[in-house]
């Protein structure tokens, strides 16, 4: 039965909460905010990625499970898709560890069976690709309706490396929330924060983000700023705790120790709800992006912190380059506890530059707030839907 006669389904193929992870994280925020948009038209639903192949550690909207790393699963999740009349559309949210394989070639089998048209969104696209890796896009791309992409510099990677017809490609922004003005004062007082000049890192912790630079530049800082506090907000990466447990991050709190920084630099290990998160933001003074990969596509974690108005102090990678100037941000190169020290006194001191630069980092966000996201999204799904079903009608110009 492929009519419209029952309510359609659009089935997000997606880690998702409660797995900790920042692909879980967008997939929730996107779907919630399409559930609400689409609701008189299309349900969402999640195929969650999981390790674990069954249903019992989620509730709605997840209605079934997959073991990207387990070649029979992603068979089988493909056949339970294709025999779904109700699914319409799939979008899958690709990474190349969430699936198995060479460079997760698993996600092949899963695509090539799959009779319903999809969607998939590169998270990671790696410049320079070997020959094995530069097959598996190619045929990934071959296979999808269209692929999606967050930023232009991921657009060019894929036309002029990867040879992807641009009409394949459709590029839409990481989304970001609404940050609402905060009674400063209270949640100072709330979280013990009084009269601290606040930086603020966060995200899972795993040693590729460089978070040992901005501890080391708290010496200067600290030095010259008794009052700032560095917030490292997050537990440590999933995959890391179960490969050799929390010690990256006890080598962390060593390091503040033998730098005397305990008054200067907390750690928060809790994966923080993103409300909470907002709140941290909303009292951020500098926001410090320290990741060691240069080829780092997109990152959450630092589109939030640009949405909230913090002016960012970032490691040289893709997204930077992209998104920070020099009234919007400042870009150093990796590893440099020097120049992060330097420019996060400079900013200290003056007051007038830090705040504007926070205010041109807000407004160069404002395309991307998660409501507008949603809607192009909708666009896509619709353009798509009506190539299948020529005489299907829809309320798209009401988006």
């Amino acid at each position: 039965m492929d009519t419209f006669d029952m309510k359609p389904e659009i089935l997000f193929v997606s880690t998702y909460s409660p797995r900790k992870c920042g692909i879980a994280t967008f997939a929730e925020d996107l779907t919630n905010e399409l559930t609400h948009l689409l609701k008189h038209e299309f349900e969402i639903s999640i195929c969650a990625l999981d390790k674990r192949a069954n249903t019992e550690n989620y509730a709605a909207p997840v209605t079934m499970v997959m073991d990207g790393c387990r070649l029979n699963s992603c068979i089988a999740g493909a056949e339970a898709i294709n025999r779904n009349p109700a699914i319409k559309m799939v979008v899958i949210e690709h990474e190349f560890g969430l699936f198995g394989g060479n460079m997760g070639e698993y996600v092949l089998a899963f695509l090539s069976l799959l009779t319903k048209p999809f969607i998939i969104r590169f998270h990671t696209v790696l410049p320079d690709p070997e020959v094995e890796r530069l097959k598996l896009v190619r045929s990934i791309c071959m296979l999808a309706d269209k692929v999606m992409i967050m930023t232009k510099h991921s657009h060019h990677l894929l036309t002029e490396e990867y040879n992807i017809p641009a009409d394949k490609l459709v590029i839409i922004p990481h989304g970001t929330h609404f940050t609402p003005a905060a009674n400063r004062v209270e949640l100072r007082n709330r979280l013990h924060l009084e009269n601290k000049k606040i930086l603020t890192t966060f995200g899972l912790l795993s040693p590729n983000k460089g978070i040992e630079t901005g501890i080391r530049a708290m010496v200067k800082i600290a030095a010259e700023f008794p009052d700032a506090m560095y917030l490292i907000l997050g537990t440590t990466h999933p995959n890391l705790l179960e490969a050799e447990g929390d010690t990256y991050r006890e080598s962390l709190e060593q390091l503040i120790r033998e730098n005397n920084l305990t008054n200067n630099v907390k750690l928060v290990n809790d994966f923080i709800p993103t409300q909470q998160l907002l709140n941290y933001l909303s009292l951020t003074d500098i926001y410090l992006f320290t990741s060691r990969d240069r080829n780092q596509a997109m990152s959450g974690t630092f589109m939030y912190a640009m949405s909230a108005g913090c002016p960012i102090i970032s490691n040289s990678f893709v997204l930077a380059e992209e998104m920070l100037d020099a009234e919007t941000g400042i870009i150093i190169e990796s590893g440099d506890e020097d120049a992060l020290a330097a420019n996060a006194i400079y900013l200290f001191r003056n007051e007038h530059v830090r705040q504007e630069m926070g205010k041109k980092a807000f407004m160069k966000t404002r395309s991307t707030m998660w409501s507008t996201v949603a809607r192009k999204h909708a666009m896509l799904f619709y353009e798509l839907i009506k190539k299948q079903h020529p005489t299907y009608d829809n309320n798209m110009a009401a988006l």
